[in-house]
């Protein structure tokens, strides 16, 4: 059997560990001779540390959580917490016997660079803030550099998500001629050549990451799918009852969204297409999220009687986007957009929802090719031009076959599918 070691670094809003990869890592375990071990860095309460502890033992997973320090500031402490984390990682792989090494994104990269160099106890930072300026000596940090290490000798594989330091430059306002965007950079581009193999989430991200390290590297990238239960995001024709009955509605067309909101996350764009349609059309519009402030702020006074907002824990989206007739995947489409694989879109196709989805968002465009029952939206020329399109794509949608949709959906959206993909990188290293 061997041992992985997955780290990664979330922060108390996200549920990618317990939803998203622990069980994939459980799919792969019951496929191949793999035991999954996770350390988390986060900043997480004790409550969601305990309830992402109780699903990794649920999915015999070994699971640790660590804390990313938010003092004197979040960015000075994430740094201290990145420079100090290399001899806890290296105590970690050599106590447990861990054969392969998956940092994710950009700081667990940074953690395993000084941990994968035969100078690790020696590695030299460019930092600047604790001592003035210069380089900061790693060996100097406590409990760095203590036991001598030679360096990682098995193999690492680096998940590298979407295009995560670009994201900040869209979306948190990073700026390129930073200390800390030229920091991310230099460290994700040393892990990328130097990785055994690399996994990204879109074909598109493979290009991106190809034309800054190089053409001859790319035979190291793969990308691999998000998953869902096929068994828990399923269509079920006898829910769609109950949901309606629970929500109040009669013969209402039902448009949902489910997910995160945001300004990535086009809430306008969908309300304008929820009002374009319901001036002539019975409709409401369902909105499962976390983000309900957000909502409440920005949905406008005339619209709210016809928009249901609720907040449902992980498990129960499901049984309501059984009650839907159209589902909203829209987002914005940024540069970095190229490299995510939208989950929710995978969660909509296997509950056999048909979709009005983004352009410009990943190999979205690609898989979708097989979605008739799909629409894709062009942000770049707005809705007044597709509005028709769109009005009788939507009246189209309750006549289609929506077992057919979530039984295509399991080829790419599936928890069997996305074990698949990453079994295709383990089975070659």
């Amino acid at each position: 059997m061997k041992n992985l070691l997955f780290i990664t670094w979330d922060g108390p809003q996200t549920s990618y560990m317990e939803g998203l990869f622990m069980p994939i890592f459980q799919e792969i375990a019951k496929r191949g001779d793999y035991k999954f071990h996770v350390v988390q860095f986060t900043w997480s309460d004790d409550e969601k540390i305990a309830y992402t502890q109780a699903a990794a033992d649920k999915m015999g997973i070994t699971y640790t959580a660590w804390p990313v320090l938010r003092k004197p500031n979040v960015s000075i402490g994430s740094l201290l917490t990145v420079l100090t984390s290399a001899a806890k990682i290296k105590k970690y792989i050599r106590e447990n016997n861990i054969h392969i090494v998956m940092p994710r994104s950009t700081f667990p990269a940074m953690i395993v660079n000084q941990i994968n160099s035969p100078f690790a106890s020696r590695a030299i930072f460019p930092f600047r803030g604790l001592r003035g300026s210069g380089f900061f000596p790693f060996s100097e940090l406590r409990g760095a550099g203590k036991v001598p290490f030679r360096g990682f000798r098995g193999k690492l594989i680096f998940d590298a998500d979407g295009l995560p330091i670009e994201e900040r430059i869209d979306f948190a306002g990073l700026k390129k001629e930073s200390f800390q965007y030229k920091l991310m950079k230099s460290a994700e581009t040393k892990m990328l050549k130097s990785a055994d193999a690399v996994i990204t989430r879109s074909q598109k991200a493979i290009d991106i990451h190809i034309a800054n390290i190089g053409e001859s590297y790319r035979s190291k990238f793969s990308v691999v799918f998000n998953g869902r239960d096929k068994n828990v995001f399923a269509y079920q024709s006898h829910l769609r009852e109950k949901v309606r009955q629970e929500l109040g509605l009669e013969d209402e067309l039902l448009f949902v969204y489910a997910g995160s909101l945001g300004p990535q996350y086009c809430l306008s764009e969908m309300l304008e297409i929820f009002q374009a349609y319901a001036e002539k059309h019975w409709a409401k519009f369902l909105i499962l999220t976390g983000n309900t402030d957000f909502a409440e702020q920005n949905i406008p006074s005339e619209l709210k009687e016809h928009v249901i907002l609720k907040s449902v824990p992980s498990e129960k989206v499901s049984f309501y986007l059984n009650g839907g007739d159209v589902a909203f995947g829209l987002r914005k489409p940024t540069f970095s957009m190229q490299g995510v694989a939208p989950i929710k879109l995978g969660e909509y196709l296997l509950c056999g929802l048909p979709v009005i989805a983004s352009k410009g968002i990943g190999d979205t465009e690609k898989i979708l090719e097989n979605f008739e029952e799909c629409y894709l939206y062009d942000h770049s020329i707005g809705l007044l031009p597709q509005i028709e399109h769109i009005k009788n794509f939507v009246e189209k949608a309750i006549f289609v076959d929506r077992n057919k949709i979530a039984q295509k959906a399991q080829d790419y959206f599936s928890l069997q599918a996305a074990a698949e993909s990453y079994l295709k990188v383990l089975k070659v290293l």
